[in-house]
């Protein structure tokens, strides 16, 4: 873990071309590299669906729900609208 959460973010973010701070799904690759960067043990599973895929993100902890959650504000430039539950539009399972 070199990095805080916002160094991580800003990083990934100019890695990431084009990046839109509305698109929930750039918000959820941001997601998927950080719970791999920081080797939490939350993860995304995909189910595929006859309209389409849904990704369901299992949380592990309070804890890693909150640096998860500090990430989707980060990401958006400090706003506080967006938490990850909206990113995942509902599609949150908490094993806590």
């Amino acid at each position: 873990m070199a990095s805080n959460v916002t160094d991580f973010v800003t990083k990934t973010i100019e890695e990431m071309s084009p990046f839109d701070r509305e698109n929930m799904e750039c918000m959820k690759k941001i997601i998927r590299k950080a719970i791999d960067y920081y080797h939490l043990r939350s993860y995304e599973e995909v189910e595929e669906t006859h309209l389409g895929s849904i990704r369901f993100l299992h949380i592990h902890s309070m804890m890693e729900e909150n640096m998860l959650s500090k990430m989707v504000v980060v990401t958006r430039n400090g706003k506080t609208d967006l938490v990850i539950e909206d990113v995942y539009e509902g599609y949150v399972v908490r094993e806590y």
